[in-house]
């Protein structure tokens, strides 16, 4: 395997987020650059350009656009990236493509844009050349995104800490297929049904069904396995449960082992459904046991698609007359500007937050204006998407009594304490550290406090019955419905059996 083609747009979206995500919001790589940039990252596309060096191949990268999660992406941009890796591969010459895709994008008009991507690129370069792709494990999969790959894997970690080791599976994959090791026969089971909350794979019920699958493929019965627990938030047809299993040459057992866990998946429904403390519960403790907590604030995950502006923790704070250092972020773009307007040191008052996350109302303070800044670099601590670098927009800190809110002009999930640390915030005496994560901060922020995920309301919440579902319902377990599961085979001969 001497050249392979890879890039695309990697993206997680909200059906119910207004916001619709522009191109702005993406970091954009290409070429060289892209390569460089992502060499020794755990992400996608790091681990596909890791296995490659590794074997001496070339990779292309004609164009990357990776955003954090937020609202359907617009139209214009998924053509721009379409377009150009179109292009790429007809030019051609490529032994294969692998690619580092999120799984759960929508655009404003398409409600599967990767397989979308995909069939247009096997459009291109026919049935021989082998494409496989790496997903994040709440991708929203369906026949229609299976059909065109030889093979697909996902993440096997919730917080996701395998993302290189994901992609270096769809590389491996495709490697086996030119060289005549792997035969790939997929066996799909799919079924209408949404973890809500108690989806981390590191516990009960999910670690035992991933040690299940695992212990499959160490013993040889199956190439590969995938469960995907889907993003709750996407208001499309089919949404739920997908498992999938690669066998090698036939069938028969990769069918039996997707039933095997998708039946699990569905025995374990209810278990599935999970709580979280209450936010007084977790200011309390700060106040009285003089400890650091890293809070989740689950209404309001930018990783989960929020918009990233709720002020619901933040009025309570003030509710409360909170007395310990804190730093709050607060998606505030016209804010942001007045901030960088009046300067570092202006003393001013701000209304911000509350315009799309409606469950708190504005804040109004008078503050200071503590420091501001523009497209400043943070590069991932990791383990999740260690060495990855983005760039945080405009952005200030505007400060009253003890707590610093961090105004950006985009959302971000701040998984990472490096976007703390980058504006200058002391986290060694921070005693609440508030992220617009549920999961992945706490592999992240582990050396930094306790990190728990809270109740609070929002968009974002596994109250998902809340929301004004037009496309996706009837699923469990909003609905309560008996196990009906749709079966989809593939093979490199026979597309779909």
């Amino acid at each position: 395997m001497k050249r392979v083609l890879s890039g695309g747009i990697a993206q997680e979206s909200h059906s119910f987020n207004p916001i619709v995500t522009r191109r702005e919001r993406f970091t954009i790589q290409s070429g060289n650059d892209a390569v460089a940039r992502n060499r020794g990252a755990n992400s996608t596309l790091g681990g596909i350009i890791s296995s490659a060096d590794e074997v001496g191949t070339e990779v292309e990268v004609p164009i990357l656009f990776r955003a954090q999660s937020g609202g359907p992406v617009e139209d214009s941009v998924f053509e721009e990236v379409k377009d150009a890796m179109v292009a790429a591969a007809r030019k051609g010459s490529f032994d294969a493509i692998v690619l580092p895709l999120h799984g759960g994008m929508l655009t404003t008009s398409l409600s599967d844009p990767e397989g979308d991507l995909i069939q247009a690129l096997r459009d291109v370069v026919g049935p021989d050349v082998p494409i496989t792709a790496a997903f994040d494990l709440h991708a929203h999969v369906t026949e229609r995104t299976i059909a065109p790959l030889d093979f697909l894997s996902a993440y096997l970690t919730n917080p996701h800490g395998d993302q290189a080791a994901t992609s270096r599976r769809a590389f491996q994959a495709a490697r086996d297929i030119l060289e005549g090791r792997l035969d790939p026969r997929c066996a799909a089971v799919l079924f209408p049904m949404l973890t809500l909350g108690n989806d981390r794979t590191d516990e009960a019920p999910l670690r035992r069904i991933h040690a299940y699958a695992k212990a499959q493929v160490d013993n040889g019965s199956v190439y590969d396995v995938s469960i995907f627990n889907a993003q709750q938030f996407l208001d499309v047809k089919d949404l739920g449960q997908v498992v999938l299993v690669y066998g090698n040459g036939e069938n028969e057992v990769a069918q039996r082992v997707a039933d095997e866990i998708a039946g699990s998946l569905w025995a374990s429904r209810d278990e599935l459904v999970g709580t979280y403390p209450s936010l007084d519960s977790c200011l309390d403790r700060i106040e009285t046991e003089n400890r650091t907590l890293v809070l989740g604030d689950q209404g309001d995950r930018v990783a989960g698609g929020g918009p990233g502006d709720s002020t619901f923790i933040l009025n309570r704070l003030i509710e409360r007359n909170f007395n310990e250092p804190a730093v709050v972020p607060i998606y505030a773009p016209e804010e942001v500007q007045k901030c960088m307007a009046a300067g570092v040191g202006a003393e001013i008052v701000l209304t911000f937050g509350g315009r799309y996350s409606t469950v708190s109302p504005p804040i109004r303070a008078e503050g200071r204006v503590t420091a501001s800044g523009s497209k400043t670099p943070v590069v991932y601590d990791g383990p999740s998407d260690g060495g990855t670098t983005i760039h945080l927009d405009d952005w200030a800190i505007f400060q009253f009594g003890k707590i610093q809110v961090l105004l950006t002009s985009q959302p971000y999930a701040f998984i990472d304490p490096a976007y703390y640390r980058a504006v200058g915030v002391d986290l060694r005496v921070t005693k609440l550290i508030v992220v617009r994560s549920g999961y992945h901060f706490s592999l992240n922020f582990a050396s930094v406090g306790e990190c728990i995920t809270i109740d609070t309301p929002g968009i974002t919440s596994y109250y998902v019955d809340r929301l004004p579902w037009n496309t996706a319902r009837p699923f469990y377990p909003v609905d309560k419905i008996d196990y009906s599961p749709r079966h989809y085979l593939r093979s490199r001969q026979a597309k779909a059996l």
